[in-house]
């Protein structure tokens, strides 16, 4: 039994030298494989996608830098878009809304060789234009006057600011001179497809408090429009919302409404990046339906330490008033320096402090001298600012409304008041109704324009004649 044991022991010899090198070297080969398999491969992988995200992150850091200069690009065509669009939403009614287009239609229609009595109106319906679904309304007008009358009613039509389409025409002769029949108008509609407000028509109303009479106006009560309710364009002093003039008996000044603060977007322009705020509409107003509401957080640390609010480049004065007034109304005290800025023909800024501070709460006119230079002139009032003193902060907000410019009364020899002309270059198409209606907006001024150009009737605007018209 012991001889079994011990002829089953296992002998293990010990390594030779050459085998402990192997073993050694096939070990390092192991750790060599494994580390590069589990480690190193891994790790590589890891350091090219870094490399490729480095890259793909200095394309992205440059492509924000060429944004970035391109900033005032964007911001000009996104105001020229801005502006496109604005332009567009004036051609269409925003609500299908029938007093307003009633009241459109009665100032439009209103030559006097053709009578019409009645409007009658279908109900709105839808019409597909491409992907939208346009709303849209039909007005059936029957009329009957002179053809000629006729054929001015379809052009004023076809001028109207609201587009309004003449779908159908129907023509009888009712006699020698007269004509009758019927037309067919189409009102379209931007209802639910574009966010508009829809008191588009302004009817400027005086609330009666005379005895024995319900429409008389108040005592003081001023009237800015000149007959006809004429609004000038930016050709005939540069008024960009309802405006006209007046006689002011206090210092003998004729009064032109520049701008009324009655539409609803502006631009916010800060000089720096401590420059914070706002503007829009406020229904807090001096006059018309809307003021401008400014908000501003300021911490003056800048160079400049402004808040700029674009006016646009509609508001032209041709030569010089002896001022210009802005209501504000202040909620609270401030160091701040309200002022305008005018732009000449040369693309020159001229900057001309209102008022230096806030020192009033409420409502105040804020008057400033224009520049007097008359070679400056024709100067447009892009920019009123607000600037606060360097190293200071403040916070607050007031409300602007009420541009308007005073201009002397024009007296002859005989000490006859006398008005205040513009100059109009006739373009192709022109005829002395449409231009009544292009700068006044109403017809009722074609026989005056006529009589001041020694025109006659039945004779042709040859393109390129200056003709002179009543400022209003």
């Amino acid at each position: 039994m012991n001889k079994k044991l011990k002829s089953s022991k296992i002998n293990i010899r010990p390594l030779t030298k050459s085998e402990k090198t192997l073993l050694t070297l096939l070990g390092i080969v192991l750790v060599v494989y494994l580390s590069n398999r589990f480690i190193l491969t891994p790790q590589a992988e890891k350091v090219s996608s870094l490399k490729t995200e480095i890259v793909t992150l200095d394309n992205e850091i440059v492509d924000m830098n060429n944004t970035i200069k391109k900033e005032d690009g964007i911001k000009k065509e996104w105001e020229m878009l801005h502006r496109e669009r604005n332009e567009i939403l004036k051609s269409y009614f925003p609500v299908l809304d029938q007093a307003q287009i009633i009241y459109l239609l009665n100032d439009l229609i209103a030559d006097d060789k053709v009578d019409i009595n009645d409007f009658s109106f279908t109900n709105p319906n839808s019409e597909a234009m491409g992907e939208l679904a346009v709303q849209n309304m039909s007005i059936s007008v029957p009329y009957s006057g002179s053809y000629d009358g006729t054929i001015e009613v379809v052009k004023a039509l076809s001028s109207s600011p609201r587009r309004i389409v003449v779908d159908n025409l129907f023509m009888d002769r009712e006699s020698d001179s007269n004509v009758t029949g019927s037309m067919s108008l189409k009102i379209y509609s931007l209802e639910g497809i574009a966010e508009t407000d829809p008191e588009v028509i302004f009817v400027e109303t005086a609330d009666g408090t005379r005895e024995g009479s319900l429409f008389a106006s108040y005592d003081g009560y001023s009237d800015f429009t000149a007959a006809g309710g004429a609004a000038g364009g930016a050709y005939a002093g540069g008024s960009s919302g309802a405006g006209g003039t007046a006689i002011n008996d206090r210092d003998y000044s004729k009064v032109y409404t520049l701008h009324d603060f009655e539409i609803r977007n502006y631009s916010f322009i800060q000089s720096n990046e401590y420059i914070k705020g706002n503007v829009e509409p406020s229904t807090i107003k001096k006059s018309g339906k809307y003021s401008l509401r400014f908000e501003y957080n300021m911490l003056a640390i800048g160079q400049e330490n402004r808040a700029y609010i674009d006016l646009g480049s509609e508001i032209e004065l041709k030569y010089p008033p002896d001022s210009i007034s802005v209501g504000v109304n202040a909620f609270g005290y401030s160091p701040g320096t309200i002022g305008f800025r005018f732009r000449t023909q040369d693309g020159e800024d001229i900057d001309v402090v209102a008022s230096k501070g806030i020192s009033w709460l409420g409502w105040s006119d804020v008057e400033v001298s224009p520049p007097q230079d008359l070679d400056l002139y024709p100067l447009k009032l892009t920019h009123i600012y607000f600037e606060m003193p360097f190293n200071r902060d403040d916070i607050g907000v007031f409300l602007i409304d009420k541009l308007q410019a005073f201009y002397p009364v024009n007296q002859d020899s005989q000490g006859n008041n006398q008005p205040i002309y513009d100059f109009y270059v006739v373009k192709s198409g022109d005829t002395v109704t449409d231009i009544s209606r292009q700068i006044y907006g109403t017809i009722s001024y074609k026989n005056e324009i006529m009589k001041n150009n020694s025109l006659t009737a039945g004779d042709i605007l040859p393109v390129g004649k200056v003709l002179v018209l009543v400022r209003r």
